[in-house]
């Protein structure tokens, strides 16, 4: 199923923003937002997909939270357009921001915005164990880690 959400701009600076593109079946979920600010708007939505084809095993909470810390960063740090994508068949989750800021993600002790990227970043490897973050081709930035959850049995 794809979603195509569009909303009218609400300033001429932000001519371009609120388009929204949500595709979702029983292998996985993906979001294409113009920028990472809605991706996070949607945290609940990935949420309710991994309830409705997850296992109750599974720690879906954990999963959500490590979804709004990933796609919060982008917002703060790398604001443009992201994509979001989540495949059953491995477990992860993916997110390709427009910029390279992430790359050097947790940022140094002397950035001023260090502490609340520390927390995230924590946060993220207590629940998943690891965090892959790798350069794109195009000069994008591609953060990727397994969620721990467990697809539920058809």
């Amino acid at each position: 199923m794809t979603t195509t959400l569009l909303a009218a701009p609400t300033a001429p600076d932000a001519l371009g923003r609120g388009r929204l593109v949500m595709e979702e079946d029983a292998a996985g979920w993906t979001l294409v937002a113009q920028a990472a600010l809605d991706g996070a708007r949607l945290r609940h939505a990935f949420r309710d997909y991994l309830e409705f084809y997850g296992d109750p095993a599974g720690d879906v909470a954990a999963a959500e939270a490590v979804y709004g810390e990933l796609i919060g960063n982008c917002a703060r740090h790398a604001p443009g357009e992201v994509r979001i994508e989540f495949r059953w068949s491995d477990r992860t989750l993916t997110v390709v921001d427009h910029s390279d800021r992430l790359r050097s993600w947790p940022f140094s002790s002397d950035d001023p915005r260090s502490e609340s990227t520390y927390h995230a970043y924590a946060l993220i490897s207590a629940y998943t164990g690891r965090l892959s973050i790798a350069r794109e081709p195009d000069g994008r930035t591609r953060a990727t880690v397994v969620l721990p959850v467990i697809r539920r049995a058809d």
